[in-house]
């Protein structure tokens, strides 16, 4: 790391979490390092009409924690027949084909809740988008400390409450405008999303917070990238 860093004229991190790992134990040139969140488009104009739909989004792998996400919702399934609870996502990313062991035995206790569970396997950015749109409430409980929080990203995007694991990028994304649980486990997500299914006032709190300061436009990123540029540029010559 610090050979790359003293022969490059910039290192960009997609989080300051990212970032700290990367100059951890580093003695030189870490003003060299900087942080360019990731962009997402924002095709919304106004915010939307939500349904009650509850949606996980991602690969279905032990890291992701959809297996929290779907022990978590087994009770809610019968405690409140008027919610729907989607699962959107395979083992493999892009790929609907050759799940692991591991995914089917997901998707199988998945699908045993009935026709409130609606498990759509991996789908394509449209399909994605579209079901945001609609959904009132999103879960990323990630085990792993992801390096920026792409879902979140996007969940803000289209102004979804958001319950997720306050581990890696996704704080920085998430701030306060959504629920941020340490030690995420199914019992915290369960209890949290009862909350938000019961009081409907605070769950269009959360849904106006995350679509007003929603602030990953593809558009700024690429702007921030620009003056990045110039500044690097400039410093060099």
């Amino acid at each position: 790391r610090q050979i790359i860093l003293d022969k490059c004229a910039a290192v960009f991190c997609v989080s300051e979490y990212i970032k700290t790992k990367f100059v951890e134990g580093l003695t030189n040139n870490k003003e060299k390092v900087y942080v360019l969140y990731n962009g997402v488009k924002r095709t919304l104009k106004k915010f939307p009409l939500k349904k009650k739909e509850i949606l996980f989004v991602g690969r279905l792998v032990p890291e992701k924690g959809v297996d929290i996400y779907v022990d978590a919702i087994e009770p809610l399934v019968t405690k409140f027949p008027d919610w729907n609870f989607g699962l959107i996502g395979s083992s493999k990313l892009g790929s609907n084909l050759n799940n692991s062991y591991y995914a089917q035995i997901i998707i199988n206790k998945f699908k045993k809740f009935g026709h409130q569970a609606n498990f759509f396997g991996f789908k394509d950015y449209s399909f994605v988008q579209e079901k945001m749109r609609n959904a009132s409430i999103i879960v990323i409980p990630s085990l792993w400390h992801e390096p920026f929080g792409l879902v979140a990203a996007e969940a803000m995007s289209n102004g979804i409450a958001i319950i997720a694991s306050n581990v890696g990028g996704i704080p920085e994304i998430v701030e306060n405008n959504g629920i941020l649980i340490e030690n995420i486990n199914s019992n915290k997500i369960e209890n949290s999303l009862t909350n938000l299914i019961e009081n409907k006032k605070e769950r269009e709190l959360l849904q106006k917070k995350a679509w007003k300061n929603f602030r990953f436009s593809s558009f700024r990123s690429s702007k921030i990238l620009d003056k990045y540029r110039k500044y690097i540029l400039d410093s060099i010559n």
